[in-house]
């Protein structure tokens, strides 16, 4: 695994809108389901700003884990179908684990949960693993709440709590086909992100509530993405860092709509794998 550093014939940045979370009085929350007409309306708000998305393939530095909170990555999955569960959780949830445990060095990783991307264009496929629609808002997975929680529900109360020494979240984003034109992923550089620029938000399922981060906009945060993504590359990103000080802790990212005019835009196709990587104490 190598991460890449070539160098596209793409524009060295697009200026695009993201949505952001607008800043309001109170706890706002949002809805994990499609909510029926009768259920209160969610009371987090958003706002679009223009932001600059800097190429990642030519920016004049090269991203780190641990100072940026996300890197991009070279990998070949041998999984033919990634609409198909059973093959997904048997050899790709393997194939993610090892990838993210060279990238961090951790004792151990466990991968816990898969969703699987699809366009607006094209329709869900049936029978399938739940699909969802590209994230349109800035947000990171989890919080330092939501993440110790989601982290007992993995190992269970009882190893959850045995010493460690730190754990984070992290995702593997990856196209299922490419080039990847429609909806990529921009990332916030996790070093430009102020904490008091993290609003903490609820989630609300039908049989439970949950916890993420919407990012409120600040023109000093640094976004990237990476054009035309292919299958056999990835993006290994942290929602969350359990580390308090010396390294990134939270990586807001959000689909876009790339303004660049281009030929042809297939409907974007992609699966993120989210995973626990665990430091124990020796």
């Amino acid at each position: 695994m190598n991460e890449l550093v070539n160098v596209d014939d793409r524009a060295d940045v697009v200026h695009a809108q993201l949505l952001f979370l607008r800043p309001a009085e109170g706890r706002p929350f949002v809805y994990g389901y499609e909510p029926a007409v009768y259920e209160p309306r969610p009371t987090a708000m958003f706002e679009p700003h223009r932001v600059a998305v800097h190429n990642v393939r030519k920016a004049p530095l090269r991203l780190s884990l641990d100072q940026h909170g996300a890197i991009l990555v070279e990998h070949c999955s041998g999984v033919r179908d990634f609409y198909d569960d059973t093959q997904v959780i048997a050899a790709y949830y393997p194939e993610a684990a090892a990838v993210i445990q060279s990238a961090t060095d951790a004792e151990r990783v466990i991968v816990f949960d898969h969703n699987v991307r699809r366009g607006l264009s094209i329709p869900m496929r049936p029978g399938r693993y739940p699909q969802g629609r590209p994230a349109l808002h800035a947000h990171t997975d989890y919080t330092e709440k939501s993440a110790a929680r989601r982290l007992d529900d993995v190992l269970g109360t009882v190893e959850a709590q045995r010493p460690r020494r730190r754990f984070l979240q992290v995702n593997l984003w990856r196209p299922i086909r490419g080039p990847l034109r429609d909806a990529p992923l921009a990332i916030c550089d996790a070093s430009s992100i102020a904490p008091h620029q993290l609003a903490p938000v609820d989630l609300v399922y039908r049989e439970r509530r949950g916890e993420i981060y919407y990012l409120t906009h600040d023109p000093k945060q640094r976004w990237y993405y990476a054009p035309d993504m292919r299958p056999d590359e990835a993006w290994i990103l942290k929602n969350y860092d359990s580390a308090t000080a010396g390294t990134a802790r939270f990586t807001a990212h959000s689909a876009f709509d790339d303004p660049t005019p281009l030929s042809h835009v297939p409907p974007r196709e992609s699966i993120e794998i989210r995973a626990f990587a665990i430091f124990d104490t020796h």
